[in-house]
């Protein structure tokens, strides 16, 4: 009966979806030129970065070269040169970033609408939003950030702001003069087989790139692509064909049996365009991505103690600690201009992620008593001797092992009108999107001597550790209008969403692991309206500002059956921008009122066992941004690129913390008090030393000490006195970055570098269970070939 329900109601949104587009194509007004300067590409979030200056908010745009210089593969170096942007890394390497913009919760990334080209990328953004997957950057092109004006396009996740990974362009066809068509089909423009063909003679276009890099512990870095571009008499086509990988032995060391505790990734990915020749100009585009991770990561930390005699050591207990996923990803866009001023891209997407996650989850003494990890690095005594593998006992293990699905279509439709002497550029978007979260759990209980050597194990029966399944059917509908009178843009619009969801626990005893125990329905209504506004002061300069809704809504079991709220906000923000040629500088400054905070257990921040609501939390800031070369204008052959962002924010409670449990990292806070893990200030630069084939470019960023827990404490124990590695302060962060780049010839780039060059060592995160370092110093080197 339920299936017959969903898929019901899946044909009823479907053709609301449908209906969507076909009123905007009625509304076409021709004579307007293409909505967007890159013709049929799908759209992005921010556009090309001369676009920022019309944009109605705070937006930044990370391109290639600022990817590339440097050799980053870790999301968190390149996302630091964002202003309002915090990232706790936790293991050294990116590969669980914890983003957080303006002082929302960064846990899992939750509260930030993680995307590639447009399409959303959490495993189950509304049945599970914690981020466990995150795109590699080293493959990537750019990164997009969008903070105050992206509630309304974009979603489900709006408290935060967007993160829009852009993956390697199709190869661009070289101009060629106007000609007459190569046949007697189409119309002469852009994006047919006919435009720019000479003679009868079709135009190609072949991108090859490849890049080495070895590093300290045997760190490997290899990527290349073939984009392949070419105008044939079906019209223009094109290709992306390319693989990543990346492995390292890690640079922590597990005591006694040593062995890895790095990673490998491998991930190719295919991307394929078609542009017929017809007359209405149109383009399908069709991406399948997969991911494979195996990495031997934990998230067990050390004492304090320990930490700062070897803060890369690992504790023997944590030697069967593994994460391994695989990830699939498709998506199929047409994209259609059926008048000029007129737009509609419709995608279609289907996304599937399979994890274990193998870890140390508790210890027992000799005696049978049970003790958390963080309990037992804070407590000392018998049960960190057990985790040291010093004394005898058990270890258990916990097998987080989850399935996730997501799938749907979303469309959008873009026009451009004129009403008197009234420009007007609308935007209607509409998306039904269905995911499901499923956990079937299982502990693993070692048996260990007085030298931590395993003297058994057990494992328990499927489900024991955790067994259920949550599954959302979500519509929503967006609609904007850039309202354009003179030098003044005013942008309006509204989200809104319907959520239908479903949970169901299932018998954790080992008897009957199918067996629902628990169930529960329910739907879930969010309106988010916003306005924005930007207006040109001529030249370079142009002064924005906005109020915008923002909501994260709850899994289903957290909504259903613990009784969350959603979390919302309403941002405010004004700034100023100059965008030069040579000179690029933004001044914003920003308020944001947080209501029921959602702190979610995935992270251990919530306490042991469920999510919980956190209260209220108000945080306000300025940002600042410039990007200069003062030699640009000056004819030299030198070139001096500077870049310099810095953030500072307050975010504090606005009242005591309601949280009950004395385990979850909002428990003892206090009106006033620091939101965890968002500095008051972090500072970013760059700069380069360039001249013919040779450049010299240095990178660092400082991140203050913070605080661990809402409680803002400096002692490791929570409100009601229990000892736990959680709490506490991290260290304040200082890392520069070094590398030097010689072209070799047109297609060669040799370089070399130092990241972390001071060694900095430093307590990076508290979470998930105790203190873990930062990446210490690592030394690199490669080759880089295009043609």
């Amino acid at each position: 009966m339920r299936a017959k329900q969903t898929l019901e109601r899946v044909l009823i949104e479907a053709r609301w979806c449908g209906l969507v587009s076909v009123l905007a194509v009625m509304g076409v007004v021709d004579g307007e030129e293409p909505v967007s300067g890159d013709g049929l590409a799908p759209m992005t979030v921010v556009g090309n970065r001369a676009d920022i200056p019309r944009i109605a908010g705070s937006a930044a745009r990370v391109e290639t070269p600022q990817i590339r210089t440097q050799t980053y593969t870790n999301p968190a170096r390149v996302l630091q040169q964002v202003p309002g942007v915090y990232i706790r890394d936790e293991d050294g390497f990116g590969n669980l970033p914890n983003i957080s913009l303006r002082g929302v919760d960064g846990g899992r990334s939750a509260k930030v609408t993680v995307m590639e080209d447009g399409i959303m990328m959490a495993p189950a953004p509304y049945s599970e939003p914690a981020a466990y997957y995150t795109p590699r950057i080293g493959r990537m092109s750019g990164i997009e950030v969008l903070k105050g004006s992206s509630q309304v396009r974009f979603g489900p996740h709006t408290t935060g702001g967007v993160v829009n990974y852009l993956s390697t362009p199709f190869a661009a066809l070289d101009p060629e003069l106007p000609a007459e068509p190569a046949s007697g089909k189409g119309v002469v423009g852009k994006g047919t087989a006919s435009a720019g063909a000479v003679g009868g003679v079709m135009r190609r276009k072949d991108e090859f790139y490849l890049k080495t890099r070895y590093g300290s512990w045997n760190t490997w870095t290899n990527h290349g692509n073939w984009a392949h571009t070419q105008e044939t008499g079906a019209g223009l086509v094109g290709w992306v064909v390319e693989m990543f990988q990346e492995s390292t032995d890690g640079y922590r060391e597990i005591d006694r049996v040593g062995g890895s505790t790095g990673f490998t990734a491998l991930d190719p990915n295919v991307k394929f365009f078609w542009e017929p020749d017809t007359v209405v100009k149109q383009r399908f585009e069709f991406r399948a991505g997969y991911t494979n991770f195996d990495g031997n990561e934990t998230y067990t930390g050390l004492t304090e103690e320990d930490f700062r005699r070897n803060p890369v050591r690992r504790y023997v207990s944590t030697q069967h600690d593994r994460f391994v996923y695989d990830q699939f990803r498709s998506s199929l866009t047409h994209t259609i201009e059926p008048s000029a001023g007129t737009r509609v891209e419709t995608t279609a997407y289907y996304t599937s992620f399979d994890r274990s996650w193998n870890k140390l989850d508790g210890v027992k003494g000799a005696d049978g008593k049970s003790y958390t990890i963080p309990n037992a690095l804070a407590a000392g005594g018998e049960a960190l001797d057990v985790l040291r593998g010093d004394a005898a006992g058990k270890w258990r293990l916990r097998d987080g092992n989850r399935e996730y699905e997501t799938m749907g279509v979303q469309t959008r439709v873009d026009t451009e009108f004129a009403t008197g002497s009234v420009e007007h550029r609308l935007s209607v978007g509409a998306r039904l999107h269905y995911d499901q979260a499923e956990r079937v759990q299982t502990d693993t209980n070692i048996q260990v001597d007085g030298r931590g050597r395993e003297l058994s194990r057990a494992r328990t029966a499927p489900g024991t550790a955790g067994n259920r399944k949550d599954d959302t059917l979500a519509f929503s509908l967006w609609a904007e209008d850039a309202v354009k009178i003179g030098r003044l843009t005013v942008k309006p619009g509204v989200r809104w969403e319907h959520l239908e969801q479903e949970y169901r626990d299932r018998d954790t005893t080992g008897a009957d692991p199918d067996k629902v125990t628990a169930s529960g329905t329910g739907s879930q209504d969010i309106v988010a309206p916003g306005v924005g506004l930007v207006y040109d002061l001529g030249g370079p300069w142009s002064v924005f500002g906005g109020y915008y809704r923002g909501f994260s809504t709850p899994s289903p079991r957290d909504a259903l059956a613990v009784g969350l709220d959603p979390e919302t906000s309403d941002g405010f923000e004004a700034g100023v921008r100059h965008y030069g040629e040579n000179v690029q500088v933004e001044l914003v400054g920003f308020f944001t009122k947080f209501s029921n905070l959602i702190v979610l257990d995935n992270s251990a921040a919530s306490g042991t066992v469920e999510s919980d609501n956190a209260g209220d939390i108000t945080t306000y800031g300025l940002e600042a941004a410039l990007r200069w070369d003062p030699l640009a204008a000056s004819g030299s052959l030198w070139r001096l690129p500077i870049r310099l962002s810095g953030t500072l924010t307050s975010a504090e409670l606005d009242s005591d913390s309601p949280s009950a449990d004395g385990a979850s990292i909002f428990s003892g806070g206090r009106k006033g008090n620091d939101v965890p893990y968002i500095p008051d200030f972090t500072i970013a630069g760059g700069i380069g030393i360039e001249r013919g084939r040779f450049g010299l470019y240095a990178d660092a960023t400082y991140t203050p000490a913070v605080y661990g827990t809402a409680s803002n404490t400096t002692s490791q124990r929570n409100m009601n006195g229990v000892p736990d590695a959680r709490f506490g302060k991290t260290d304040s962060a200082f890392v520069v970055d070094l590398t030097a780049r010689c072209r070799l010839g047109d297609h060669a780039t040799v370089f070399a570098g130092v990241s972390n060059v001071l060694n900095d060592e430093y307590i990076g995160s508290r979470l998930a269970l105790g203190p873990r370092s930062g990446q210490p110093r690592m030394f690199f080197g490669g080759i880089e070939l295009q043609f």
